[in-house]
């Protein structure tokens, strides 16, 4: 009985935490919310370490996480502002407008919503009105889906976040389904469900990676079954939600072999081109290219490489040499991963997850913009094979949030070298899993 009081005291500790998170506070308020998260990531492990002693049972552990997502369920996203423009999208669809082919601020002026409070504060409040939409096909499915709740938003949030839990609860189905496939504790999944920042960037910040992570749970999950076909296209999906699962085509070809390989690579280049359809209507992808190379050439967030490169390109530079850096990045981070690809144990689908685990991690280090969220497809298969990197990275990840203030963005180098040094420190001591 103590056990079970303790263990619900440190939930509603966590609950009232992710309640002053979602209702009370702006992301410039740092280090409040850093106080807050804290908390929550101490009782995570806390929960993690004791569950045996506290005679935790999964359904009830996995019960209270979804309790502690349910928290957030009527909040507004405080830590990112990208869910306007996913309902902006979503409207434009409804309207019948091709989000791809008009500039936010040409489409608000072709729908003549010019005295609407509502699209006023969408446009206004967007942070990527300058560049056509970057959202795959799959993803404004979603956006379209909220539009249905009329010029609404706080039931367009509601229903982005309902379909966003729907998927975290198959991400944990998935999770269990694999564990007891590979004879692996099933407790692991209480290490993905109750983790604050897939709590707050998900649930909370409307971020679609749970679904990437859906898509390749799902593929993994198959492979393990040996059904490849299913599994090419639960990789498709994550493909179709996010581009970045494409870096992943050469390391699973390369696992595979003779007819599966044909099969897979066949199937997931039909169901691809199958969603990105959309994109070839009036020429929307030349738009979408646009954008994306706009993006990979010009936004710079909590880097590591990128910006020790250029701060050593500063000393006989005298301009900001993303454009030259980023690509050059790109170009090492390729040869990475194909290196990673190549050395892949065939019929060992372990050392598939921990290879695909490193390739996420070589791929965020050579960015020139890492965002929090942008960790949990590579945190979510750490699971499988007891990575450390991610599950630290989700720790400090959130001291990257420090660069909001009420003037804009302003990053600061002690705090960038402090989360960078740490992670560093865990991929040397971690580097011998991959190197085997």
């Amino acid at each position: 009985m103590k056990n079970s009081i303790q263990f619900y005291m440190v939930i509603l500790i966590y609950s009232i935490a992710l309640f002053f998170f979602g209702y009370c506070f702006d992301r410039s308020d740092f280090f409040i919310q850093l106080g807050f998260y804290a908390l929550c990531f101490g009782i995570y492990l806390l929960i993690w370490k004791n569950a045996d002693r506290w005679k935790l049972s999964l359904k009830t552990g996995l019960i209270f996480a979804f309790f502690l997502r349910a928290v957030l369920l009527f909040s507004e996203p405080v830590l990112s502002d990208d869910f306007y423009r996913f309902i902006f999208d979503g409207q434009l669809i409804k309207n019948g407008i091709n989000p791809y082919l008009y500039l936010p601020q040409e489409a608000f002026d072709l729908l003549k919503f010019g005295d609407s409070e509502y699209w006023n504060q969408l446009l206004t409040h967007m942070n990527s009105s300058g560049y056509y939409s970057v959202y795959p096909p799959l993803h404004q499915l979603f956006f379209w889906l909220a539009a249905l709740g009329g010029e609404d938003l706080s039931m367009n949030i509601l229903i982005l976040r309902l379909a966003i839990l729907l998927f975290e609860i198959l991400n944990c189905l998935l999770l269990l389904k694999i564990l007891m496939q590979w004879n692996l504790p099933k407790a692991k999944v209480l290490l993905y469900a109750f983790n604050p920042l897939v709590i707050l960037e998900l649930t909370g910040n409307l971020h679609f990676e749970g679904m990437v992570l859906f898509g390749l749970l799902g593929m993994v999950y198959f492979m393990g079954k040996l059904k490849i076909a299913k599994a090419s296209i639960f990789w498709t999906w994550a493909v179709g939600v996010k581009l970045s699962p494409l870096m992943l085509g050469p390391i699973l070809l390369k696992f595979l072999g003779g007819k599966n390989r044909l099969v897979f690579l066949f199937l997931s280049a039909l169901v691809i081109v199958l969603l990105f359809i959309p994109l070839f209507f009036e020429g929307a992808y030349l738009n979408f290219w646009q954008s994306f190379r706009l993006y990979q050439s010009s936004f710079e967030f909590n880097a590591s490489i990128y910006y020790f490169l250029r701060w050593i390109s500063g000393f006989y530079l005298d301009y900001n040499p993303i454009q030259t850096l980023g690509p050059l990045l790109n170009m090492v981070s390729l040869f990475l991963i194909l290196w990673v690809s190549y050395h892949v144990k065939k019929d060992n689908l372990a050392d598939l997850i921990l290879r695909i685990v490193w390739i996420y991690l070589i791929y965020l280090l050579f960015q020139t913009t890492v965002h929090p969220w942008y960790l949990i497809p590579g945190f979510g298969l750490g699971i499988l094979v007891k990575d450390r990197v991610f599950l630290i990275w989700t720790c400090v990840v959130f001291l990257s949030y420090h660069a909001y203030d009420d003037f804009g963005v302003d990053e600061r180098w002690p705090i960038l070298l402090l989360v960078y040094t740490i992670l560093y420190l865990v991929v040397i001591l971690e580097k011998n899993k991959i190197l085997k």
